[in-house]
Parts: structure tokens; sequence; C-alpha cells
């Protein structure tokens, strides 16, 4: 067996499988957190070792950084054991690592198209783990999810497209410049489901949508982990967990809305006027405002509400419910063809989108006071319209179980983490006006 792992040309440095008998103590398995691509051998039992096989056709690449994302054990030494079900547990851990990292022997890099393993300790990898890839004093990184290493068995990226990797500089902050576009695969399979929309392909997407979902997840927890190494505070940890967390807890719901807008066929019918298609609604034909309602849109309808001089396009604030009622019931009846209404916050998420991490937007006193609403216009939601998150809070028609009315977005005067999209636990009295909380309107189609 040693000799069919030299042919393989498998390297490691420090990497040793120790007692590898089968016995009621189980097999040791010692396994180093900084590995090489020398051929200086392998001693233990083969049948145990296993890990990732990467083969990469980039020219250049001398280093490969691997790190489970969820902080399982990747590397140190363990005792492995079989239980009674089958399944491999490790036991006795020491100098325990999470990260290994992997480095090219020869200055140029690794040999291009060569298969090269990286030795782990067996591993559930589900949640994710973090293919680091340097070359030429940069770094893309590739994640990984749903995949377990077992006993004698490498895993492989299978789906890395390097057409698709972004290098950057090694401080790079980790951010999300803009949503992710969509890779190759899912391009493939939303085609087909749009040609051929049978239960079969419809899975398919939903199950591709649910990796890509699941790899941004694996990102979230890559930064958590970052910032438990680095943080200076408890609290910027503590906010990535409860970011990490919710979308945990949210996954179905939040790919459920993508999916929605994904397949929603329909196209902007007036791209020039202020209303934009409202993908995945299940109102007939609906559409959302571009942006909140302001004050000479208001004022129209309502001809003694005074606002300051000069702010004719800042939102309306100070409206209660039954006020933004009223003013879609006006709308209503100077349009014969369409219906006016208050969002619910289903509607007002999928028009949203996910909060991007470098959004611009008037929060956290960045303003100190509110703005016109195309003072950020670069910042988009999903469905084109602008001043989401951020300036002033939205009224939804949606109420908690105590009657009070759902609000979305955040405003000039919340906390970033306050004005992200899936964030649902703020309300307000639907009787009263408040000076931060404005509204816009969905238009649908009269039956």
């Amino acid at each position: 067996m040693k000799k069919l792992f030299l042919a393989m040309a498998v390297a490691i440095v420090t990497v040793t499988v120790v007692s590898a008998q089968e016995n009621s103590r189980g097999s040791i398995m010692v396994v180093s957190s900084v590995q090489t691509d020398k051929d200086n051998g392998y001693d233990g039992d083969s049948e145990l070792c296993c890990g990732i096989k990467f083969n990469i056709r980039l020219s250049g690449v001398t280093k490969v950084e691997l790190e489970s994302v969820d902080g399982n054990p990747l590397a140190g030494k363990a005792n492995i054991k079989t239980n009674v079900q089958g399944n491999t547990q490790a036991e006795g851990m020491e100098n325990a690592s999470t990260i290994i990292t992997f480095i090219a022997s020869d200055s140029s890099g690794f040999t291009p198209c060569k298969d090269y393993f990286i030795f782990t300790l067996p591993c559930d990898l589900y949640g994710g783990y973090r293919l680091s890839i340097y070359k030429d004093g940069l770094v893309a990184d590739y994640f990984g999810v749903h995949q377990a290493v077992s006993p004698g068995v490498f895993i492989a990226p299978s789906d890395l497209v390097e057409s698709e990797l972004e290098f950057e500089e090694p401080d790079a902050p980790l951010v999300e410049k803009e949503r992710p576009k969509m890779d190759a695969m899912t391009h493939k399979l939303f085609i087909q489901y749009r040609r051929k929309p049978t239960e079969a392909n419809r899975q398919a997407l939903l199950e591709r949508m649910g990796i890509r979902y699941d790899k941004v997840v694996a990102r979230k927890k890559n930064k958590l982990r970052e910032l438990e190494r680095e943080a200076r505070t408890y609290h910027i940890v503590e906010h990535m967990q409860g970011i990490v967390n919710e979308m945990v807890e949210n996954r179905d719901v939040r790919i459920q809305q993508q999916f929605l807008r994904f397949i929603d066929p329909r196209r902007d019918e007036n791209p020039e006027d202020a209303w934009m298609v409202l993908r995945g609604a299940s109102a007939t034909n609906a559409y959302i405002g571009y942006a909140p309602v302001t004050n000479a849109e208001y004022a129209a309808f309502n001809p003694t509400f005074a606002y300051d001089r000069g702010k004719d396009d800042y939102p309306v604030v100070g409206i209660s419910i039954k006020d933004a009622e009223a003013y879609c019931n006006w709308l209503t009846q100077n349009d014969p063809t369409h219906t006016y209404r208050l969002p619910n916050e289903e509607e007002w998420v999928l028009a949203a989108g996910h909060m991007p991490k470098d959004v611009f937007m008037n929060a956290g006193h960045a303003e100190r006071r509110l703005t016109a609403v195309d003072a950020y216009e670069q910042s988009k939601g999903a469905c084109g319209g602008i001043d989401f998150w951020g300036n002033c809070w939205e009224w939804t028609s949606s109420i908690d179980n105590k009657g009070f009315y759902i609000i979305k977005g955040g405003s000039w005067d919340s906390k970033r983490d306050d004005c992200r999209s899936e964030k649902a636990d703020d309300v307000r009295n639907g009787s009263h006006g408040y000076a931060n909380v404005g509204f816009r309107v969905v238009r649908s189609d009269n039956n």
C-alpha cells in the first residue's frame, strides 16, 4: 500500500497514522497542520488516511489553505473509533487545528493538472469548508458544502470552476461587493426549468439554489471564525453570530423567496414609470413603488399636509396606518384598472431582497437626519427599487401576535443590523405616526 501511495505522488509533512490495528482502543491518527507536496512517504495503515484531493489547471499556485467553517478539527492527534452504527468518532483530541496549510515545495508552485492530497482527520464538512488558493501574491476563496471526510476517503471540490475564482489581496475584507452572480451550473438549471417546468427540473433548481445559499452561509461562518481569532471585543463576534443564526434558521424561507423571484417570467411593462415588478408575489401582476412615498406625492392627496421647503423628495413620515391606507385608497379611486395598498412583510422582503454587506445607506446617524429618497440611489433592492434600507422605516400591513404593525428597513438613526431585510421584530402602534416611519405602495391588477 505504501508503494501505491508513492506512485500517486502524494506527500505530506509529519502526517502519520500509528496503532492502526482495529481493536477496542481504536486507531491513533496524527495529522499535521502544515503539509507540503514533497515525496517523504506515509507511515501507517493506508486504509485510514483521508482528506481532500485537489487538481488545479492554474499555474503559479504556491499554497492552498483548508479550514472547517464550523470549527471542526482537521489536524491534530485523535483516537479514531467506529461505533456499533458504523459511524466514525474522534476521541482524545490533542493539538487540534481547524486549519491546514498545504505548501508547494517548488517556488514556481504546484504542477498544473496534477492530483494533490491534503490529509485530514475524519471530519464532517457538511456545513462548509474554505479552500483558499494563493497565486502571484493574491488569494481566491472557494467554499464547499454538503461533504464529509470519512476514513479512507478523499473528497474533491467537485463544483470548483477556476474561471469563477476572484483573486484579491490576502488582507482584503471579506464582504459581498454585490449580489452574487448566477454561476454557470445554476444558469443551466434555470434555463432548463424555464423551457420545461417539470417537478424534476424544479427540484433540481431548488437543490442547486440551496447549495448556493449554503455557500453564502459558509462564507459568513468563515468570517465568524476569523472574528473569533482576531476581534478585540466580543460584541463584534456576537453580532456576526446573530447574522449566521438568522440565516440558518430562515434558510428554507429565504431559498423559497429567491426561487419565486427567479422563476417569475414577467418583464417591466413600463421601465420609465415609478413601479417595479414585484417578482414572486402571489397577487395578480403585482408591482411595488420604486421609492417610499414622498412629501410631494402625499401632499397631492392631502393638500393640508405641510412639510419643510426644499424637501419635496424626502419620504413622508409621521403617517399612521390609517393615513397610509387612505392614500392607497385615493390612488385606487383614481385608477380603474389597479388596486393600491401597503405591502405585507413577505412582499416587502421579496422586493428588497437580502441587504448587501457593503450597502450605502442613511443609517447609524450617517446623515443625522432624513434625506431625499434618491440620496443613496446606487443601493438598489432585488426589484430594482431604492431606499429600502435606512432613511426611514416602512409600514407593512402585517401584524404581530399583539396587533402591532411590523415595520421594515431601518431608519437614519437605526443600527446597521436593524436595517437588514430579514429582521422582523420591530413593530409600531398603527394608530400613531412616527417621525422615522414612512411607507411605500404595492399596485396590483384588478380582478
